[in-house]
């Protein structure tokens, strides 16, 4: 009998990015998962994730990815964790692109460590959701993050990875070192073999984005596997009835 895992981005794809998970949708998701191997997987680092997601969804999954895959918890506790090898130069390219930015408004928390990565915003983290809207439509209509994630991908060839995150946010982590990684852990693991389903939900595995590692490790896998593209938590919720 085939085994079914599943595995999960969150913001864009459980919750409204950076904001709590729907009260009605956060009880029938934990229906759901009752008797289900699921995993989160999450550019974001744990503590955000706590503002988000409730206690008895984190502890109720068989595993939490943080930080694009660099760190793993187990209800609560610290698996594992990879560190970030920064290369010489990128805190000042970052910054002098945050100079150049047309976008006027900076809310502070620019360039914010995480375990195994960066994360860059223009806007700034400290952003309220307004400004969140109004970064998040500025850059819809100029792409900015995709010419920066590019930019950086050049200037940095074989040193880092940048990729577009989230809604206001680039992700930057060493090469390998994103989201692909959960496939190699739970493989390592022997938590997932050739009698193992995948699905994998996420708001960004086109090229680019920041579940695309892990899309596209799945589909040249030899595992079934469903990658699921959603817009928004409510896709995710009419797939799950």
């Amino acid at each position: 009998m085939m085994r079914q895992v599943y595995i999960f981005d969150v913001d864009g794809t459980l919750t409204p990015a950076r904001q709590l998970i729907d009260k009605m949708f956060e009880q029938q998701f934990i229906r759901w998962l009752r008797s289900k191997d699921v995993y989160l997987a999450s550019g974001s680092d744990l503590q955000k994730l706590k503002h988000q997601l409730p206690e008895s969804i984190l502890n109720s999954v068989n595993g939490v990815f943080t930080c694009m895959g660099n760190c793993l918890y187990q209800q609560g506790q610290k698996i594992y964790q990879n560190n970030f090898d920064e290369p010489v130069g990128l805190r000042s390219a970052l910054n002098a692109s945050l100079e150049q930015s047309l976008f006027a408004k900076r809310c502070g928390n620019h360039i914010e460590e995480r375990i195994g990565m960066i994360n860059f915003s223009v806007v700034g983290r400290n952003a309220s959701l307004k400004e969140r809207k109004e970064y998040a439509r500025y850059d819809e209509e100029k792409g900015e993050r995709h010419k920066l994630a590019s930019y950086l991908n050049r200037r940095f060839e074989g040193k880092i990875k940048a990729v577009v995150g989230g809604e206001i946010s680039i992700d930057i982590f060493n090469p390998g070192k994103d989201k692909s990684q959960v496939l190699k852990y739970l493989e390592s693991n022997h938590l997932v073999g050739g009698d193992t389903s995948i699905s994998f939900f996420g708001d960004k595995t086109n090229p680019g984005g920041n579940d695309y590692a892990l899309a596209e490790a799945l589909r040249g896998s030899a595992y079934q596997h469903t990658v699921v593209n959603v817009n928004n938590w409510e896709e995710t919720r009419k797939n799950l009835i």
